[in-house]
């Protein structure tokens, strides 16, 4: 499953984990963007069926995260072949679109054209096409 530390989205998958734990499903978890606190971290530590991987590549809606974003594919292919999951789990949109061995679900927390709509008036600028286009070809 993949998390960032940044806001709701590491709250629902250590609370996903914990819950899935009553079932003996083993989790691992791989942050983007901002690394874990020291308390985030001591919160995950206190999950007996969780592995937590750490990573700084950039997430999907940061300025230019494209080569962190590709990296991060790169990177989660990886564990995946390690791990060997039944089922990937992507807390965000554009790795949806990578060569998996499992099935895939995509929660979708939050979208950053749909921020835009919400909370910005006029169009989308154009510096979001690539975000857009990724997204799009992703699911």
């Amino acid at each position: 499953m993949t998390a960032d530390c940044v806001g709701g989205v590491w709250n629902y998958s250590l609370d996903l984990a914990e819950a899935l734990a009553h079932f003996g499903v083993q989790v691992v978890i791989a942050t983007m963007g901002p690394r874990p606190s020291q308390s985030q971290r001591e919160q995950a530590a206190r999950i007996s069926n969780l592995k937590l991987f750490v990573s700084d590549y950039k997430l999907e809606w940061m300025d230019s995260p494209w080569a962190d974003v590709d990296a991060a594919g790169i990177w989660l292919l990886d564990l995946a072949r390690d791990f060997l999951p039944d089922v990937v789990q992507l807390n965000g949109y554009t790795h949806a679109g990578l060569p998996w061995d499992a099935p895939v679900v995509v929660v979708a927390h939050s979208c950053l054209r749909s921020w835009w709509r919400a909370v910005k008036s006029g169009p989308i600028p154009p510096v979001f096409a690539e975000y857009t286009r990724r997204v799009s070809t992703a699911l």
